[in-house]
């Protein structure tokens, strides 16, 4: 396999995963590494400072290990992509009589969507998408974008896994990539480096009066969308100076009319508990959080599937994934492209060769990076009867797992949200 094969199964695998394909710094430091340049060669052969690449090459690493659903790195990578490209068969031809079907779209709850288009209408709103991953937060933006389109809004979406380690590595960076990254979508050509040079004040001051000059004077309102907002939690300084001044700029619309333009929506998983209630912007504006879907929902689901089943058989499908929409909707399909049967398809699903391995893999890789969390889900999957707060388990850590959706709690304790979970982790946290 040479690195142009390498690189196109690398990069259909994180468009599959993510719908984006891999940047073009991350394609210089796929091929540098393909060749078994060092980083620092890398860098100099094209220009870029050695920070700069190395970033890019933990990002890459990052996304290859998601979309592979498997732990990628430098030193690893080549084997992983020749795995994936064995492992790659045609997709196999659906029968004639569902060529004409289009792919259901999960519906959200009765009133979610019209909620949303109700607030993004108002002055400086700020709209919380909260939800586990997986659940339909970044389909919910992509038709709130569209929406806001149609009223005439410019739109913005940022996703913050764009952004590299250079730019989180200290507020002044992250805050010029996030003004530069606003400008380019909007096609516009202030350059943000000049007038960081020349204004005034901190770094905070600086992204308020670019924003106020540049980005929100117009005929229409601003609409920014921030996906995985998530990722600011590891950087534990700019997370609260950065969602500090969203809600001082939320607050500032009630007052201000040219900040009325701005209307924010932010995409997260967690809540980010650091900050002073005051001050944050997880208790201010709209919430949407998204749900699972009830059994009714997943029978009509079903039935767009053009599956004959019984309330029986979702019943079954239900006692292992609930009522998780991703979930539902990945079983569905195997099952109507006849690629095994509802049956075959839950025997294998908490394996790494079942349908949800990517899904699994993500949320191991997280538990992997907090042995808290790890062991304290360790404790749930692998118990008997729920959990009980306090007394088995720090209730600040069992609200942690329930953000991340892996657990659901009870009056009388805590439980994992789905069977599958129970399953899957119970055999891989066993030693931890």
């Amino acid at each position: 396999m040479n690195f142009e094969e390498a690189f196109k199964v690398a990069d259909t695998a994180v468009w599959e995963k993510t719908g984006e394909h891999l940047k073009d710094i991350e394609r210089i430091v796929f091929e540098g590494a393909w060749e078994g340049q060092p980083y620092r060669e890398i860098a100099n052969k094209n220009g870029y400072q050695h920070d700069t690449i190395k970033g890019a090459g933990k990002d890459l690493w990052d996304k290859l290990s998601e979309a592979l659903g498997e732990p990628v790195s430098k030193t690893n990578f080549k084997t992983a992509i020749e795995r994936r490209s064995l492992s790659t068969t045609p997709t196999p031809q659906p029968s004639p009589e569902h060529l004409s079907q289009a792919t259901p779209e999960v519906e959200f709850p009765e009133g979610i969507e019209a909620r949303c288009y109700e607030g993004i209408s108002q002055l400086g709103c700020l709209l919380r998408i909260k939800a586990p991953l997986q659940m339909g937060k970044t389909l919910l933006m992509s038709r709130l974008l569209n929406y806001a389109k149609l009223q005439g809004y410019r739109t913005v979406r940022l996703n913050l896994r764009d952004a590299t380690t250079e730019d989180f590595s200290k507020l002044d960076n992250f805050l010029q990539w996030f003004c530069t990254s606003v400008a380019v979508q909007l096609e516009l050509t202030a350059p943000v480096d000049e007038h960081w040079r020349k204004s005034l004040g901190n770094s905070k001051i600086k992204c308020r009066t670019y924003f106020e000059k540049y980005l929100l004077p117009g005929e229409s309102a601003l609409t920014l969308a921030l996906d995985e907002v998530d990722r600011l939690f590891l950087y534990g300084e700019i997370a609260g100076e950065f969602l500090g001044m969203l809600r001082t700029w939320h607050e500032d619309a009630k007052t201000r009319q040219l900040w009325g333009q701005l209307r924010f929506v932010v995409l997260h998983t967690e809540v980010y508990r650091q900050l002073d209630i005051n001050q944050s912007p997880f208790n201010a504006g709209i919430e949407i959080e998204l749900t699972d879907l009830n059994q009714n929902q997943v029978l009509s689901l079903v039935q767009q599937y053009g599956l004959n089943w019984e309330a029986g058989k979702v019943k079954q499908l239900m006692d292992v994934v609930g009522g998780h929409p991703y979930l539902v909707k990945e079983a569905l399909e195997q099952v109507r492209r006849q690629d095994m049967t509802l049956e075959q398809m839950l025997q294998s699903a908490p394996t790494i060769s079942g349908i949800y391995r990517d899904h699994l893999g993500r949320h191991y890789r997280n538990l992997q990076q907090d042995s808290q969390l790890a062991q304290a889900f360790k404790q749930v999957v692998t118990a008997k009867a729920p959990v009980e707060l306090n007394s088995d388990l720090n209730p600040d850590i069992a609200v942690k797992l329930d953000d991340l959706g892996l657990v659901k709690l009870q009056s009388n304790g805590v439980i994992p949200r789905y069977e599958l979970y129970r399953q899957y982790f119970c055999d891989r946290l066993i030693d931890q």
